[in-house]
């Protein structure tokens, strides 16, 4: 936005708009989280985003994302802050209910006067909405007027929820054969397709134990990835480890684990073997970008958990280097004798 210098700079105008819709977005009842307002009514989450002039309405049930997060083995989002359903990277789009326009203006006055016909006019949408569609549960998205959901996610939650598993593997078969490639990605052969299949057919035995096993891999990444974002300054904008924390971490263990094997039963061939396991066994874990989405979840918790994950994460790696110097003391006296 261009304005006058003479008037204010971009920040200044920037933190009186939000400061206004701020204040009228509480009359309605709304709550303000970075370029969002949302609030929650009959089973729905309703979110105005406010990313330039134009401002869109949308809607979805709150089960959508919790549902998705659970396929998506990302259940911990479930309690996070309400507003990450509308500003989540892995949050479901909503269907749109209505766009506004919001002009630029440096008058308070007039700003705060269109922001209060925007929030009369978004809460006359919602209960309009709502009295259409009373029960969440049982909702439908219209997919013509989606803000922005190429991989049908929405509507495919929607008919899970409600027991219609065999239509939602009929869409993703039929979009397989279309060559369709999902927004969502998980390394280089899964998606969320594949995850919501795998869902999907979760009752058949030989599903459940491969989901249990995929469970149990995840975890393994995902206290990998927190172990070492924690490594490092703690910052929230950080999306991939520092190397050197990732060396400070490998070498430490791998390192334990073999001086470990010589002192016990001075075998070196089982030497090379735990470390060509370990090195593949962690490639494995890195592959295509296996843990990014965890590093940057990372970011996102609480500041407390973070700050117990690193001082978790230092006592581990402090007492692993004792250990260690521990090892090589004791292989030293045991070699002088």
């Amino acid at each position: 936005m261009a304005l006058n210098n003479n008037e204010m700079t971009d920040k200044e105008y920037r933190k009186i708009s939000a400061d206004a819709r701020r204040s009228i977005s509480r009359k309605y009842g709304f709550r303000q989280s970075s370029y969002i307002n949302f609030t929650v009514e009959s089973g729905y989450f309703f979110c105005l985003y406010f990313m330039t002039g134009d401002v869109r309405l949308t809607v979805k049930p709150m089960y959508a994302d919790d549902l998705w997060w659970n396929i998506w083995d990302a259940s911990d989002n479930k309690n996070e802050p309400l507003s990450l359903r509308g500003t989540g990277a892995y949050s479901l789009s909503g269907q749109v209910l209505a766009s506004y326009e919001i002009k630029d203006t440096t008058d308070k006055n007039k700003l705060e006067n269109q922001f209060e016909q925007l929030f009369n006019g978004a809460t006359a949408e919602i209960t309009k909405f709502i009295a259409d569609n009373p029960d969440a549960d049982t909702f439908y998205p219209d997919e013509s007027k989606m803000d922005y959901d190429p991989d049908r996610l929405l509507y495919l939650m929607a008919l899970i929820h409600n027991g219609k598993e065999e239509d939602a593997l009929a869409i993703i078969k039929e979009a397989r054969k279309n060559r369709h490639r999902c927004i969502f990605q998980s390394g280089m052969l899964s998606d969320s397709y594949t995850y919501i299949r795998r869902w999907c057919n979760r009752e058949q035995a030989t599903i459940r134990i491969r989901n249990v096993f995929a469970s149990l891999f995840n975890n393994i990444v995902k206290i990998r990835a927190y172990a070492l974002m924690a490594l490092g300054r703690n910052n929230r904008n950080d999306t991939i480890p520092c190397p050197w924390d990732v060396k400070l971490l490998d070498v430490g263990i791998v390192t334990a684990l073999c001086l470990s094997i010589i002192f016990q039963w001075h075998n070196f061939t089982l030497v090379w073997i735990t470390l060509a396991v370990y090195f593949i066994f962690v490639w494995f874990l890195d592959f295509g970008k296996r843990s990014e989405r965890y590093c940057i979840r990372f970011g996102n918790l609480p500041d407390k958990t973070r700050l117990r994950w690193k001082i978790c994460m230092w006592i581990l790696v402090v007492a692993l280097y004792i250990y260690l110097f521990a090892i090589i003391y004791f292989l030293r006296y045991d070699t002088d004798r």
